[in-house]
This record gives C-alpha cells, sequence and structure tokens, in this order.
C-alpha cells in the first residue's frame, strides 16, 4: 500500500452485509494487515455505547436520569447536576482533558477514578451553570461510566463486554483499561 485509505469499510442494510473491504495496515512498523478482527481507537464514538449502558441500567429500573451526582459521589463538590445533564453535555462541568494537565504527570496512566479524586480535591470552575447550555465534555461520560460500576458492581470495561458487546456479537469490541496498554497499537503508529 502506497498511499490511500487505511482502515474498514462495511456497508450494511437491514442487518444484511452489502459491502465489506479492508486495507492497510493495523501496524505500519511490523506491516500487519488491518482484519475483521483488527481493533480501533473509536475514541468518542465510545460515548454512544457509554449512553447506552445507562439508558440500560434506567430501563432496568437502576437509575433515574434525574438523579444528582451526590447520589453516586457524595463528596464531588459540584451540585444540581443530573444524569440527564451528563449525557446530553448540558452539566457545565470543566473537560477533565484541559484541567488534569497541570494536574497529573503524564508519564503515568491515568484513570476514571484519578479524574473523580482531582475533580474532589482541586475543584476546577465549572464552565456555567447546570443545564444552562450545551458544552462538549469528556468529564461527562468518564463520570457516567463510574455510576454504571457504582450500579453494577462491575469494571466498566467488564460491564460493557458482558452486557452490551456479547449480546450485539460485537466480538472485537472493547473499552480500553490499563491493562491492555501491553497489546496496545496507537491510532497514530
Amino acid at each position: 500500500l502506497e498511499k490511500g485509505f487505511n482502515g474498514a469499510i462495511l456497508v450494511a442494510k437491514n442487518g444484511q452485509i452489502l459491502f465489506e473491504q479492508y486495507k492497510g495496515y493495523a501496524n505500519f512498523i511490523t506491516k500487519d494487515p488491518i482484519t475483521e478482527h483488527t481493533p480501533f481507537h473509536l475514541a468518542s464514538i465510545s460515548k454512544t455505547f457509554t449512553g447506552m449502558a445507562v439508558l440500560k441500567l434506567w430501563e432496568e429500573g437502576k437509575l433515574s436520569l434525574d438523579d444528582t451526582l451526590q447520589k453516586y459521589f457524595p463528596t464531588l463538590p459540584y451540585y444540581g447536576i443530573t444524569i440527564r445533564m451528563l449525557l446530553s453535555h448540558r452539566s457545565g462541568l470543566p473537560n477533565y482533558l484541559y484541567f488534569m494537565d497541570s494536574l497529573w504527570d503524564k508519564h503515568k496512566e491515568m484513570t476514571n477514578e484519578d479524574v473523580l479524586n482531582a475533580m474532589i480535591a482541586h475543584h476546577p470552575a465549572i464552565h456555567s451553570e447546570p443545564d444552562k447550555h450545551f458544552e462538549y465534555c469528556n468529564t461527562n461520560f468518564m463520570l457516567l461510566a463510574l455510576i454504571v460500576e457504582k450500579i453494577t458492581g462491575e469494571y466498566f470495561p467488564d460491564y460493557m463486554k458482558q452486557n452490551v458487546f456479547a449480546p450485539l456479537g460485537m466480538n472485537d469490541t472493547y473499552i480500553f483499561s490499563i491493562k491492555d496498554t501491553a497489546n496496545y497499537i496507537p491510532t497514530w503508529s
């Protein structure tokens, strides 16, 4: 492959695959080709799956969309923010991608719990009052993943695998975690 498309294309309609093709390398160093089992970093597309897990728990009666953050994180100093606001990016919370820059050693892996603890300890300023306007914020979905863990008692990647991905036949899909770093191939390799 000289230059051009590097990735996977799948077009389906009504559950039937109409077109499927894989081109390029999963790893440019080893020249391993992309196959139907190659994991791709989906980044923010994964928020859709986190939202799906939260709404599944809502359907099961395990949470209310009007539950506040304090129900799950009593010491978190941000009040009046509900699960509904997290899902719709209307929380007003600061984005951890920015405030953690000055609070975290970039040579260490950071977990959702680390971000939560930093928010409790350092209380970065909110961007707006809750439910005032839409502002895309990764912090919202980090907190939703922690809420799923609190409700289910399961590690978020394990819950997603057993309750979302496996039932949908998504056998090559997983939530990245620290244990995956040994086999991780960065998107930019």
